[in-house]
């Protein structure tokens, strides 16, 4: 009777840390302005969704995981076309998964033990971090997703040796692979990791577990097979594109050159570090998820000893092996130039975990009983104080360069640019059909097609075109002089919008609709 409450009150909570995660997720979706990554995956995801095709891009893009992903969400929201689909419609995806990240923690409680699997999701519910990328229509969170259900499946099969869980492992890797490149990393740290605490639980002579299974051989052979078959599987777009397998292959070329340096986005070695354990810009305000690498640390330290204060529930090798896990995350993370904010996700993730068991060893440390309970109080407040950044973080500053998440993300302005044109639009007597030619100096003018995606006659162009001439041109302010040469006679520039950091639009109206526009507002 007493275990069957334990499981019910250990149920009830892990269901209330699930509605906490769920609720930092799922609301205001479109809130936010789209990013340029974003918008562009739900660009090659439009290309699924109306032509029932996805060819998997070896140099940029990522894997086909995500766009498949998508598609239920289409289905079941029911927009007529691309143009009535709305940010949340693929955002609601990553959330989701954010969501079932919580659900899988719970499946680790045999490993952790209840209290620090419990932690563990607490802390990955209201991870400032965790909560922003869940909030982003990326690979990211779906990538994380996978990688913590190959975790939890080749657990559940080294405990039970049910052959089941090893090919649940196996499709989970499958599924890592066709979502991001970078799952290599991962089975690298994996691999690294499993060996040096084989050799460390040696060093302590501690037993070898007896729960082996009986024909691990072979079940680690079918655990292969499924992942090769389902990574074939979406690569190849289920199986309408051969090229997809080798494609990705073949993609390591293009991505091991970025990892060179051969890239924007190169930072210095401690930039995760940086901006997950204290960042501030200028006069704004502090962040940080200093608490959670902090535990990870009292969590990894607590299990190397063959005895310490961890709970008898909790697998020491478990926790070694997340340990070693997460530090040869963090090395090659640190170690590559290439970095974009997102890619902390994978070894944040592993330390939320070895935070839980951090959490409780501190608890148990504590020597009487009222201290534990403050200790405990002090710790929730804690984690209250990240979940009030992860608000500020998804709900206030969201579009914000002071918020350590945001990066190059598309300004708050592109939206009045947008229902700027909406208002042209409507002066115009093409309505929608309405000409527009968006003129850029390169092809970094994204997040401005998703926008733009309502009307039916937009060229995009990446040079100056012989005939800029139309209704409404959009271009970057390199254009300025070849275009007021152009259009100073017969065009109004009205202004320029913010697009990204330092990046503006420019927008030059004809003379006619404008005068248009002006007798609709009542204002000519």
């Amino acid at each position: 009777m007493r275990q069957v409450k334990s499981r019910f009150f250990w149920l009830l909570a892990l269901a209330a840390v699930t509605a906490a995660a769920t609720a930092f997720r799922l609301p205001r979706l479109d809130e936010r302005p789209m990013h340029a990554d974003e918008a562009v995956q739900a660009a090659r995801f439009r290309t699924l969704w109306q032509q029932g095709r996805f060819v998997y891009d070896p140099d940029e893009f990522h894997g086909p995981t995500l766009a498949y992903a998508t598609l239920p969400s289409v289905w079941i929201g029911r927009p007529e076309s691309f143009a009535q689909s709305t940010a949340a419609t693929y955002r609601v995806v990553p959330a989701l998964f954010g969501v079932g990240m919580i659900v899988l923690i719970g499946l680790l409680a045999d490993a952790l033990g209840k209290p620090a699997a419990l932690g563990a999701a607490l802390l990955t519910a209201v991870s400032p971090a965790v909560v922003y990328y869940s909030r982003d229509y990326i690979h990211e969170t779906l990538f994380v997703f996978f990688t913590l259900a190959a975790i939890v499946a080749g657990w559940r099969y080294v405990r039970s040796g049910r052959p089941a869980w090893c090919l649940a492992c196996g499709a989970s890797i499958g599924l890592m692979q066709a979502t991001k490149e970078t799952s290599a990393i991962a089975y690298l740290a994996a691999v690294a990791a499993a060996l040096v605490s084989c050799v460390w639980s040696r060093q302590l002579h501690e037993p070898a577990s007896q729960d082996r299974p009986p024909h691990p051989w072979r079940h680690l052979a079918a655990g292969l097979f499924a992942a090769l078959a389902v990574a074939v599987t979406l690569l190849s777009s289920f199986f309408t594109n051969p090229r997809g397998p080798l494609d990705g292959l073949r993609t390591y070329l293009p991505w091991l050159g970025r990892a060179r340096g051969a890239s924007p986005h190169l930072h210095p070695w401690y930039d995760y570090l940086h901006r997950l354990a204290w960042w501030r810009v200028g006069d704004g305000p502090v962040w940080s998820e200093g608490l959670i690498l902090a535990l990870a640390a009292v969590g990894l330290v607590a299990a190397l000893p063959r005895r310490g204060p961890l709970p008898r529930d909790t697998s020491r090798s478990f926790v070694r092996w997340i340990g070693v896990y997460t530090i040869v995350l963090v090395t090659v993370y640190a170690a590559i130039p290439y970095k974009t904010p997102w890619c902390l996700l994978g070894f944040l993730q592993a330390m939320t975990l070895l935070a839980g068991v951090g959490a409780v060893a501190l608890v148990r440390i504590v020597p009487t009983l009222p201290l534990k309970g403050l200790a405990s109080l002090l710790l929730i407040v804690a984690a209250g104080q990240l979940a009030w950044q992860a608000h500020r973080a998804s709900f206030v500053m969201g579009a914000d360069a002071a918020n350590p998440y945001v990066y190059v993300h598309t300004q708050p302005d592109v939206e009045r640019l947008a229902a700027d044109v909406e208002e042209l639009a409507r002066a115009s007597p093409d309505g929608k059909a309405m000409a527009i030619k968006l003129i850029w100096h390169d092809p970094y003018y994204w997040p401005l097609p998703w926008y733009l995606r309502g009307f039916e006659h937009v060229e995009y162009w990446t040079r100056m075109p012989d005939e800029p001439d139309a209704p409404v041109v959009l271009s970057s302010p390199q254009h300025d002089r070849a275009l007021t040469a152009e259009l100073d006679a017969t065009h109004l520039m009205t202004g320029f919008y913010g697009l990204r950091p330092n990046v503006l639009v420019q927008t030059w109206v004809r003379m006619d609709l404008w005068e248009a526009h002006l007798r609709r507002l009542g204002r000519l």
